[in-house]
C-alpha cells in the first residue's frame, strides 16, 4: 500500500526549494508517530490474544510479524531513496502515516476473521490451523507495520533542513513511545476502552499525516551520496548486534522484574516506559558524543557490556527490595526505582544505533541500518524466549547480551590497544556479575514471599513465564508463577478442591464431560475426577505447570487417569475451537483477575462462549478472589457472571474465606454427594452467601466486564487498592469485600421480605 503512494511522487516535476521545516514541529510529529506506534503495538497484541488466544506463541508471532514489517518498510524506503525516487519525502511520510492509521484500525476485524477461520480449520487439522494462524497474523500486520517502518528513513533527508539529525528524530520517536505506553496504560484504555483508543491512535496518525502532506518540505536529491547509500557490512552487523542485545536484555530482565512487581498491566507499562526512556536519552546524546569523540563507539559498546553485567545482579534481586504494599502512586515509585537500576546500561545501549544512523544519515543508509537492527531485535526476542531462557535462564541470557556488545565493540575497534581495553572493561563487569550473582530464578524463588516459600525443587523458565515449585521449611510445596503463589498445599488452598466439588454437585448424576481451565496444583481437577466424569479435559496455557503436576501429592496423580485429557492451550482458544463439545461442568481458576491478559477469562464475551459449550443443565464455576479484588471490581466480576448465567449463587468457603460463583442457564440446586467430602450438606448450604434472587439486582450497581473495556486489567480502580491495605493501616481487601457482601445479603433479605409481604396481602 506504500508502493503506489511513493511511486506517484516520481511523476511529479521536481519542486523548487521551499522554506525549511520547523525543527520543533518535525520533532513533535515524529514523537506523536512514536506514541501511535507503541499504542498500536499494545492494541495489536490485545487483539491477537482476544481473537486467537493468549500464548507465548501468539505473542511471538505478533511481535515477529510487526518487526518483519518494520524491516520491509525500512528496506523499501532505502530502495526508493537509492533510486532517486523520493522527490517529496515529507509527503511520502504523510502517506505512510495514512496507511498506518487505516491499516491499524483494520487489524482487529481482520484478526477476528482469522480467528473464525482458525476455528473451522482446527476441527479438520490442528497443524494446518497453526500454520494458517502464523501466516495470517503476518499478512494482517505486514502492511501497517511496513508503513510504520518506512517513516523514519523517509524523514532522514528532512532532518538537515529542520536543523536536527536523524539520531535526534529517532530519540524523539522513542520518547513518543514512552508517552504512548504510559498514556495507553493509565489514561486512554481505562477511560475509553480498546476500540476507542484505536480510533484515537488512528486520529494521531492522521493528524501527523495531514501536517506532513500539507506542510512545505524540502526536496530530496535525485540520488544520495555514495557514502550514505552504501552501508558497510561492519555497520550493518553493529546495527544487528545492537537490536539483538537490546531485546535479549529486555526479555531476560523483564522476567525478573515481573516477579518483583507482579504481572499486571501497569507493571508492563512501567517496565516498557522505564526501558525506552534511557534509550531516548542515549539517542539524544549520540550526535554530540560522536562529534567530540568520533572513534569512541567501540568503547561505548564495551562500557555498555560492563554496565549490563553489573546491573544484572541488581535486577535479579530487585524483588528483595521492591515495594509490595499498596500505596498511593505505586507505579511512579516503581518507575523511579527501576530507572535507578537500569538507567546507565540502557542509556549506553541507546547510544549505539543512533550513533550508526549518524554515520549514514540518508534515507537509503538509515533504512538499511533500521532493517538490520530490526532483524537483530526479532532474533533477540524469539531467541531469548524460546531458546536461551529455557536452557540457560534469565541471568545467563543477560550475560550473553553483554557478550554480544563486547564482541561487537572489539570487532569494530581499529587498534589492538582498544580491543584490550574493551576486554578489560567487560571482564571487570563479568567479575562483578559472577561475584554478586543471586541465581535469578534458578537457585531461589523470586517474588515477594521468597523467605516463606523456601527452596525451589523445580524451575522452568519458559517463553511466557517462570514456573517454580518450592519446598518450605514446614514441608509445604507451592506453585509460583512469575513471583505469584498460584497454588499451595496449605489450608489456604481448601477452596481449590471446592472449585471442583461445587459445580459437580450442582449437576445431575451421572456426570458427563467436564472441563477444568487452569491446572495449578491439580486439586480442582482431582476434585472433579472424584465424581467420575465420562471425560475430563484439562487446559492450561503453560506446559511447565502440567509437568510440575506430579510433584504435588494432593492431586493424587490425576494426570495418570485415562479419563483425563490434558491440553496446553489458552482456555478461551480451546473453548472457541471445541465447537462439537458440550460440558456438564466448566470450572476455572486463572491467575489474579488484575493480571495482564486475565480479563479475557472474566469478560462477558468469554462467559457467552462458556455458555455455548455447556449442556442444557451444565454448570460453570468461577474463582472470586476477594482478597485481591477491589470492591468495585468484585461486584463487576459477580455481575458479569450473573448476566451470562442468570441462575447463579455466590458461595464462600467457610475454611479459607475465598468465594466461588456457581451458575448455569437453567435452575439447579446442590444434590447429595456420591463421594465422601470434608464438608457436609449443612455446611455447604451455609456457605451460600448470595442466592439467585439476591444477585439479580447487581447489574444496576456494577459495571460489566467486556473484551473492549478491559475493566480488570486497565480499570482505574485497580490503582486505588491502597485504600484497602491492612499493611498501611486500612482494612484488608478480604475484610472490606466480605463486609460489602454481608450488606448486599441484608439488603436482599429485606427486599425479598418486602416482596413476600406484598404478595401475602
Amino acid at each position: 500500500m506504500i508502493q503506489p503512494a511513493a511511486d506517484s511522487l516520481v511523476a511529479d516535476p521536481a519542486p523548487s526549494p521551499p522554506p525549511a521545516i520547523g525543527r520543533r514541529r518535525l520533532l513533535l510529529a515524529v514523537g506523536l508517530s512514536g506514541a501511535g506506534g507503541l499504542l498500536w503495538e499494545v492494541l495489536w497484541q490485545q487483539s491477537t490474544a482476544l481473537a486467537l488466544g493468549a500464548s507465548a506463541f501468539g505473542a511471538a508471532v505478533t511481535l515477529a510479524g510487526m518487526m518483519a514489517g518494520f524491516a520491509v518498510g525500512g528496506l523499501y524506503a532505502a530502495r526508493l531513496a537509492r533510486r532517486g525516487r523520493l522527490r517529496a519525502p515529507l509527503v511520502a511520510y504523510g502517506r505512510a502515516e495514512v496507511v498506518v492509521a487505516i491499516g491499524g484500525v483494520l487489524v482487529g476485524p481482520a484478526l477476528r476473521a482469522l480467528g473464525a477461520l482458525d476455528t473451522v480449520l482446527y476441527a479438520a487439522s490442528p497443524s494446518l490451523a497453526s500454520v494458517v494462524q502464523l501466516c495470517g497474523v503476518a499478512l494482517v500486520l505486514i502492511v501497517p507495520s511496513a508503513a510504520m517502518g518506512a517513516t523514519l528513513p523517509l524523514l532522514a533527508v528532512c532532518a538537515p533542513s529542520a536543523g536536527t539529525s536523524i539520531a535526534r528524530l529517532y530519540g524523539a520517536n522513542t520518547l513518543g513511545a514512552v508517552i504512548g505506553i504510559l498514556a495507553g496504560t493509565f489514561v486512554l484504555v481505562p477511560l475509553f476502552g480498546l476500540f476507542t483508543t484505536g480510533l484515537v491512535t488512528a486520529g494521531i496518525d492522521l493528524a501527523v499525516a495531514l501536517w506532513a502532506i500539507r506542510h512545505p518540505t524540502v526536496a530530496a536529491s535525485s540520488s544520495e551520496a555514495a557514502n550514505e547509500a552504501t552501508v558497510p557490512w561492519g555497520l550493518a552487523l553493529l546495527a544487528f548486534a545492537s537490536g539483538l542485545s537490546v531485546f535479549l536484555l529486555e526479555v531476560s530482565w523483564f522476567r525478573s522484574l515481573r516477579a518483583a512487581f507482579q504481572s499486571s498491566t501497569e507493571t508492563f507499562g512501567v517496565l516498557v516506559a522505564a526501558f525506552l526512556l534511557p534509550l531516548s536519552v542515549g539517542a539524544r546524546l549520540a550526535p554530540r558524543l560522536r562529534r567530540r569523540f568520533p572513534e569512541a563507539l567501540p568503547l561505548v559498546l564495551g562500557l555498555g557490556a560492563a554496565a549490563v553485567l553489573c546491573a544484572t545482579p541488581i535486577v535479579d534481586q530487585l524483588d528483595r527490595w521492591a515495594l509490595t504494599a499498596n500505596v498511593p502512586l505505586l507505579p511512579l515509585f516503581r518507575f523511579v526505582q527501576l530507572l535507578v537500576c537500569i538507567a546507565v546500561p540502557v542509556t549506553l545501549l541507546g547510544l549505539v544505533f543512533p550513533w550508526l544512523l549518524e554515520e549514514r544519515p540518508g534515507s537509503s543508509g538509515s533504512g538499511r541500518l533500521y532493517a538490520a537492527n530490526t532483524a537483530g531485535a526479532v532474533l533477540g526476542a524469539l531467541g531469548a524466549g524460546f531458546l536461551l531462557l529455557p536452557t540457560v535462564g534469565a541471568t545467563r541470557t543477560s550475560w550473553i547480551a553483554a557478550g554480544v556488545l563486547a564482541l561487537a565493540g572489539a570487532a569494530h575497534a581499529s587498534r589492538a590497544s582498544r580491543r584490550a581495553v574493551i576486554a578489560l572493561v567487560a571482564t571487570a563487569g563479568l567479575v562483578v556479575a559472577v561475584r554478586y550473582d543471586g541465581g535469578g530464578g534458578r537457585r531461589r524463588v523470586q517474588g515477594g514471599w521468597t523467605d516463606r516459600w523456601g527452596t525451589p525443587i523445580y524451575v522452568a523458565e519458559g517463553p511466557d513465564a517462570t514456573v517454580s515449585v518450592s519446598l518450605s521449611s514446614a514441608g509445604e510445596r507451592s506453585l509460583v508463577i512469575d513471583g505469584f503463589e498460584a497454588s499451595t498445599e496449605s489450608v489456604e488452598s481448601h477452596y481449590m478442591r471446592w472449585m471442583g466439588h461445587l459445580p459437580t454437585l450442582a449437576t445431575p448424576a451421572p456426570l458427563g464431560d467436564a472441563l477444568v481451565i487452569c491446572f495449578g496444583t491439580g486439586q480442582t481437577a482431582n476434585a472433579v475426577r472424584q465424581h467420575h466424569p465420562r471425560r475430563l479435559d484439562l487446559v492450561d496455557i503453560n506446559a511447565a505447570v502440567l509437568r510440575a503436576g506430579p510433584l504435588f501429592a494432593v492431586n493424587e496423580r490425576v494426570l495418570e487417569d485415562p479419563a483425563v485429557h490434558p491440553t496446553v492451550m489458552d482456555g478461551r482458544a480451546f473453548l472457541r475451537r471445541a465447537v462439537d463439545r458440550r460440558y456438564d461442568v466448566v470450572t476455572l481458576e486463572p491467575m489474579p483477575p488484575n493480571f495482564a491478559g486475565v480479563n479475557n477469562l472474566y469478560s462477558r464475551e468469554f462467559y457467552e462462549l462458556v455458555r455455548a459449550r455447556l449442556s442444557p443443565h451444565g454448570i460453570a464455576a468461577q474463582w472470586v478472589p476477594v482478597h485481591l479484588l477491589s470492591p468495585g471490581h468484585m461486584l463487576a466480576v459477580i455481575s458479569t457472571f450473573v448476566e451470562a448465567f442468570p441462575h447463579s449463587r455466590l458461595w464462600c468457603d467457610t475454611v479459607d474465606g475465598t468465594c466461588i460463583l456457581v451458575g448455569g442457564p437453567a435452575p439447579w440446586s446442590f444434590r447429595p454427594s456420591d463421594v465422601p467430602l470434608d464438608l457436609d450438606a449443612a455446611t455447604i448450604a451455609r456457605g451460600v452467601t448470595l442466592e439467585e434472587d439476591q444477585l439479580a439486582g447487581l447489574a444496576a450497581i456494577a459495571e460489566t466486564i467486556t473484551d473492549d473495556n478491559q475493566l480488570l486489567a486497565y480499570g482505574t480502580e485497580r490503582l486505588l487498592r491502597y485504600r484497602y491495605d491492612s499493611v498501611t493501616g486500612g482494612p484488608g481487601l478480604a475484610e472490606a469485600n466480605h463486609a460489602l457482601l454481608d450488606r448486599l445479603r441484608d439488603i436482599g433479605d429485606r427486599h425479598l421480605g418486602a416482596r413476600s409481604g406484598a404478595a401475602a396481602k
